[in-house]
């Protein structure tokens, strides 16, 4: 585990507040922001860092972007960022102040950082975007000195929702998601995944009234859970399928989130060859962003008036005798059965069995499900918007405008079920569906809505989850967005915390 301790010392429109940290024994100062921030009337606090008035004017006549000066033992440097954004980007540009934070903050002692934002919209995003510019995850033989980074925001004007302690548990719930992305597959696999969920629950959430039920093993098969048993049994450890509830005194209606979790996948006797097996360490994305977005959640009590559900479908995709093979026909929890035609596609067959669960066992009213699902995604929407389909054009609007509010950014693909699905793209001689279209023409018709469309079509009741029925369903596909330059991002925790925020204020 890494050493680095991100710490959000303070939200406020006063940089004076900031300003008293530049005394510390830290090794570094950044000071960041958009150049209109920078470069105004009083919006930095000079005089603390002993620095002359003049001392921003290169960046506000855009000769440089960033000024470095060493002052008493102290790197201090003063950068700006990008602040073009057209509209399917979030209100600030995180991307950039992730790039900044990482570039200037060193690679060791104390850091103080001050962000300078301009609305308080642009207070989550940004918090998160420094978040993730210091990865948990390392294992070297000479341990790093421990370092800590203390951030301040400060914003043009008051801050009214947005307090440290909640973006504090947002934040480290998105480095604990990127943490267990990183995680290799020799040290995480779906027996120390449970034990890892297991641990947490007792240590945060149990004494939150969250309940835990863990379904593994062989019990999955005896319980029908043909998906997940069939896409884990090779592994020595055996799949699980765990479900996290938290149903608050007034709730009115119900949620369940569904993640993939596949520790690691081979692509099972279907086998990924030609060096795509690398990384497939990160095949558990989903998973981690629904793990952590509902600890995130809960433990900041946004979900006052619905009860949700965190559905981890947890299993690793291995070769061996016991692998399940291509022309199998399986039966889901849903009931339906699915001919296999490729052993790659094994996400959907989990999540196959987590949505049923929600919708049969649970009832729930609105379904989330979320995967590094395809690697068609980034065809449809790229590499830093994750794509998603919805049932619902309301339901699709909030998704998008979740991955806004917390930089988590996504984009609606096709919904559109006369052309995509299973029935359509998929159908079997022998069972209800296959697991990839049969035609090779339909692996290029928009596959990665269709494979949405496969985990839609098992659940239940039907008439609840069409165009127009009772339930709220959206399959968030996030292959590209989970990793970045070889670290998990922890991509999910945010867009799924900004989705129960919006959900709880419509079931108010």
């Amino acid at each position: 585990m890494s050493s680095v301790t991100v710490s959000f010392a303070s939200v406020t429109g006063d940089v004076a507040t900031a300003a008293a940290d530049f005394a510390s024994e830290a090794k570094t100062v950044l000071i960041i922001g958009e150049k209109a921030s920078l470069t105004a009337e009083n919006a930095l606090p000079l005089a603390a860092l002993s620095l002359p008035a003049e001392f921003a004017a290169p960046i506000a006549d855009g000769t440089t972007e960033s000024i470095t000066t060493y002052l008493g033992g102290k790197t201090v440097t003063l950068a700006t960022f990008s602040d073009k954004r057209t509209r399917n980007l979030p209100p600030v540009r995180n991307d950039a102040i992730h790039d900044v934070v990482t570039k200037n903050a060193g690679k060791d002692g104390d850091v103080v950082i001050l962000l300078r934002l301009t609305t308080e919209d642009q207070i989550m995003p940004a918090a998160l975007a420094v978040a993730r510019a210091f990865p948990l995850y390392v294992k070297k033989q000479k341990a790093a000195t421990p370092r800590t980074v203390r951030v301040h925001i400060v914003t043009s004007g008051e801050c009214v929702a947005t307090s440290t302690s909640q973006i504090q548990v947002v934040a480290d719930a998105v480095r604990e998601a990127a943490n267990l992305v990183d995680t290799p597959p020799n040290e995480l696999n779906p027996t120390t995944y449970v034990e890892i969920v297991r641990a947490i629950h007792k240590e945060k959430l149990e004494a939150a009234g969250v309940t835990l039920t863990v379904i593994q093993g062989t019990e999955l098969r005896e319980r029908g859970f043909g998906g997940i048993w069939n896409v884990g049994k090779a592994s020595e450890n055996l799949p699980a399928l765990v479900i996290l509830s938290h149903t608050p005194e007034n709730a009115k209606k119900s949620v369940a989130w569904v993640g993939k979790g596949i520790t690691f996948d081979t692509g099972g006797l279907s086998i990924k060859v030609g060096g795509v097996m690398s990384n497939m360490k990160t095949d558990m994305g989903g998973s981690a962003g629904v793990f952590e977005g509902f600890i995130a959640t809960v433990l900041n009590k946004v979900n006052t008036n619905f009860a949700l559900h965190a559905i981890l479908c947890i299993a690793e995709n291995s070769v061996d005798e016991r692998s399940f093979r291509v022309d199998d026909v399986i039966t889901a929890y849903s009931g339906k059965t699915v001919e296999i035609n490729n052993t790659d596609a094994e996400g959907r067959l989990c999540l196959m069995d987590g949505v049923a669960y929600a919708s049969k066992d649970l009832n729930v009213d609105v379904i989330v499900d979320m995967a590094t699902l395809t690697g068609a995604q980034t065809y449809a929407t790229g590499s830093k918007h994750a794509g998603f389909v919805s049932n619902n054009a309301d339901f699709e609007t909030l998704i998008y405008n979740a991955g806004k509010a917390s930089g988590d950014l996504a984009f609606p693909m096709l919904y559109c079920p006369e052309f995509l699905s299973v029935e359509k793209v998929m159908p079997s001689k022998v069972a209800d569906m296959t697991n990839i279209p049969s035609a090779a023409g339909d692996r290029t018709n928009a596959p990665s809505a269709g494979a949405g469309l496969f985990v839609l079509s098992h659940m239940s009741p039907e008439e609840k989850w069409v165009e127009g029925g009772e339930g709220l369903w959206a399959h968030i596909d996030m292959a590209f967005p989970s990793n970045a330059a070889g670290r998990g991002t922890g991509y999910g925790v945010g867009i799924l915390y900004s989705v129960a925020q919006a959900l709880n204020q419509r079931f108010a």
